[in-house]
């Protein structure tokens, strides 16, 4: 695999999710979250459950693994989705992208105990840099240190918690089975968990009200979301230690704000592009650390 081959895949993938948010948007004008959600990931199982069959793959994974699939499941759709679904009621997306930035830092100082990672002082500098970078394009998206934040910003930050172990854990399931069927097993699960949650909101809800694009946007996060870059996420793993993967996180809030300008209307200021900047330099450094 030539590094310009998967860094690009990588990117394609990073694009696919700073784009997500946008179509979650507009699918929110009429499903509500825990429809959405439940939608959302059984069109995904489906289409990953059959794409291992026509693979002449197993569907059902073996029973020792079993234990360890229903926890990163657990992490990925209730403990990750689940958090950030209920925790946007009580704060506001730019604070929600500001505790996602975080990502990065989590998996590398979980990385350094559970994958064996060495501790690089010029990754972790460059992971910071990166994050400040962050601060600086969201600093337009009205983040203030409010009482009235405090719950969201928690309750997400437990959701960003469990993605970094998600990534972490997920490493070795996929060293062991690949990436396809440890991605496929571990939202199947994660979605076979997460219906209880809001199987009343999905049975009662009124499909017939819901109009034409918000249909198209669900099924944006459902096919291509979940079903393409989840899946180019964990292939990652294979050819790159978590944490230099995760760096790439950082290029999401700069992908998102730019298709709210394409898209919105809305105005690329210069915290983007001194912010840009300073993520851009970070993500080059933490990516030039040679392997620990």
């Amino acid at each position: 695999m030539s590094a310009v081959r998967l860094y690009t895949i990588i990117i394609f993938g990073q694009v696919v999710f700073a784009a997500t948010p946008l179509f979650l948007k507009i699918a929110l004008r009429d499903f509500d979250p825990l429809t959405l959600g439940i939608i959302r990931f059984v069109i995904s199982i489906v289409i990953l459950n059959i794409f291992l069959l026509t693979q002449g793959r197993k569907i059902i994974p073996e029973k020792k693994h079993w234990l360890w699939i229903a926890f990163l499941g657990l992490l990925a759709i209730p403990g990750n989705q689940g958090l950030l679904f209920y925790g946007l009621q009580f704060t506001t997306p730019g604070h929600a992208a500001l505790m996602y930035g975080l990502t990065p830092v989590l998996v590398y100082l979980l990385a350094i105990p559970l994958l064996k990672e060495r501790f690089r002082i010029r990754r972790m500098l460059g992971i910071l840099l990166a994050f400040a970078g962050v601060v600086v394009v969201l600093s337009d998206q009205n983040i203030t240190i409010e009482p009235e934040f405090v719950k969201g910003d928690i309750i997400i930050f437990l959701g960003v918690i469990a993605w970094a172990l998600y990534t972490v854990f997920g490493k070795e399931l996929v060293k062991k089975m690949g990436s396809i069927q440890a991605i496929t097993y571990t939202m199947t699960f994660g979605t076979i968990l997460f219906i209880p949650i809001g199987a009343y909101n999905t049975v009662t809800f009124d499909y017939a009200g819901a109009d034409l694009l918000p249909w198209i946007a669900l099924l944006y996060t459902a096919v291509i979301t979940s079903g393409i870059a989840y899946p180019v996420w964990y292939w990652a793993l294979k050819y790159l230690e978590a944490s230099k993967l995760s760096v790439f996180i950082f290029f999401q809030p700069l992908l998102a704000t730019v298709f709210s300008y394409i898209f919105l209307s809305e105005q690329l200021t210069h915290n983007f592009v001194a912010g840009g900047i300073v993520v851009l330099i970070g993500v080059f450094i933490a990516e030039r650390t040679k392997k620990g």
